[in-house]
């Protein structure tokens, strides 16, 4: 919602013009338009070749200055006023349309400026996430208006169609819509050109006792703060207690009062990693966040389904059986993976409304799926924190800051298993720990791999037969 009068703004345009003002601003921070530009441009300190979107440009003096300046910088002049516009250097692009809703791409500036041009505007929050939207990854958001410090826009707005707000409240829309605070500052004011264009003292008080002209450098987010923004009360963290993803975890612990963590214990775990998930457990408790345990049954799972593994003979599935009559009963590792802890994991993150997944995975692990930080699955976008480590960076981030791991890893175990009676999983590597440390569940664990071998030799032996006949 734009709160000028359009019409009356033109038509004061070439009065204004006429009196030598060419720097549409409220305040000066200098003794003319071109210091007061100088004072504003060391504030904005914009990067090299940037593309500067100047939204609610006047007739482009500022622009001109600061490219005079800083003869690297591209400016895009934005105004309603075709006639300001039409003031404007011809050199510079410019564009016709409100900054409320602007027709340009995503992510196409590296700065935009609201130079006493925001306080114009009905919608602050519309007009910020707007600027958001425009900005690449880590661009600044400029602003130089007006801060109200009491009262309130009733008369401000009859007066001069316009609205100032307090500094807080600016700054919070603006974090809500992505930006985090550089600075804000309140300059000297050299000329008070507000007073004098309102001309009568007593209105004047009025209106600017309680305003402070003041400057606002904002950057937006990057990186992981741009997911979490995106998804914001809506993030959750994947917890299995293995130690990729205890890194991925502590890696992103300031981010950590921003998500939920889950975890689920399909009641088969080793004891190593329920002390791992205890002492995190503890972690997150002390930094005021409760870790969500999802409870399974795998054992049942095993008994209705069979036993997990990696190689399937068709007789020993559930259909299997009732054609074969074969006794053990088996089914695929993603099949048990996914009855115990995916399903009911996104199950219960989709009813609490969860739409950021994060785990941590790596891309040089076997099995890791092809997704990337970004993609979206099964309704979530996902986030892989450490999806560029190697296991030697991961070893490495847990010993500098002593973070809790499961002694299965040292013994040579590629990954923490959630389940310590899996019969999968056979790169894992876990048969050597079990029989030194769990001597009466290894010996379970070798007669059901000795059965499942049983199975799988006679459909071996059936299809080395064909491919050798």
């Amino acid at each position: 919602m734009n709160l000028i009068d359009q019409p009356v703004v033109d038509q004061a345009t070439e009065r204004v013009l006429a009196s030598g003002i060419r720097v549409f601003n409220g305040a000066l921070f200098g003794d003319t338009e071109a210091e007061h530009v100088a004072v504003l441009l060391e504030a904005l300190d914009p990067p090299e070749g940037a593309m500067v979107l100047d939204a609610g440009c006047g007739v482009g003096e500022m622009a001109r200055l600061m490219h005079e300046a800083r003869p690297d910088l591209q400016f895009l002049l934005v105004n309603t006023s075709e006639v300001q516009l039409a003031h404007c250097p011809e050199h510079f692009d410019r564009l016709h349309a409100d900054f409320h809703e602007l027709p340009v791409l995503d992510g196409v500036a590296d700065v935009v400026v609201f130079s006493y041009a925001l306080c114009q505007s009905g919608d602050f929050p519309r007009v910020l996430r707007e600027a958001f939207r425009m900005l690449k990854p880590g661009g600044v958001l400029f602003i130089n208006d007006m801060a109200r410090l009491a009262g309130d826009n009733q008369l401000l707005e009859a007066e001069l169609g316009a609205h100032a707000h307090t500094p807080e409240q600016l700054e919070a829309w603006a974090a809500d819509a992505g930006f985090h605070l550089d600075f804000a500052i309140a300059p000297e004011v050299k000329l008070d050109r507000m007073r004098a264009l309102i001309g009568n003292d007593g209105l004047a008080d009025k209106l600017m006792g309680d305003i402070v002209p003041t400057i606002w450098r904002f950057q937006s987010f990057t990186g992981h703060q741009r997911a979490f923004h995106r998804h914001k009360g809506r993030v959750a963290f994947q917890f299995s207690g293995g130690r990729d993803s205890t890194a991925a975890l502590y890696a992103l612990r300031e981010f950590w009062p921003q998500m939920r963590v889950y975890h689920v214990d399909t009641g088969d775990q080793f004891p190593e990693t329920r002390a791992v998930v205890a002492q995190v457990e503890k972690d997150l408790a002390e930094a005021g966040l409760e870790l969500v345990r999802i409870v399974t049954d795998v054992q049942g799972n095993h008994q209705y389904a069979g036993y997990p593994t990696d190689l399937v003979p068709v007789d020993n599935t559930v259909l299997g059986q009732m054609v074969s009559g074969a006794p053990l009963r088996l089914q695929g590792r993603y099949d048990c993976c996914a009855a115990n802890l995916m399903n009911p994991l996104h199950a219960r993150m989709q009813l609490d409304g969860i739409t950021l997944l994060i785990r941590g995975q790596r891309d040089d692990e076997y099995a890791a799926p092809p997704l990337r930080s970004g993609d979206v699955s099964d309704g979530f976008e996902v986030l892989y924190p450490i999806q560029g480590w190697s296991a030697a960076d991961v070893d490495m981030f847990i010993a500098e800051h002593g973070l809790p791991v499961a002694p299965f890893y040292e013994a040579g175990a590629r990954r923490a298993p959630e389940c310590m009676s899996c019969t999968a999983w056979w790169d894992e590597g876990r048969a050597a720990y079990m029989r030194k440390h769990h001597p009466n569940e290894h010996k379970v664990f070798i007669q059901r791999m000795a059965d499942i071998r049983r199975e799988i030799d006679r459909s071996m032996s059936w299809l080395n037969h064909e491919t050798e006949a």
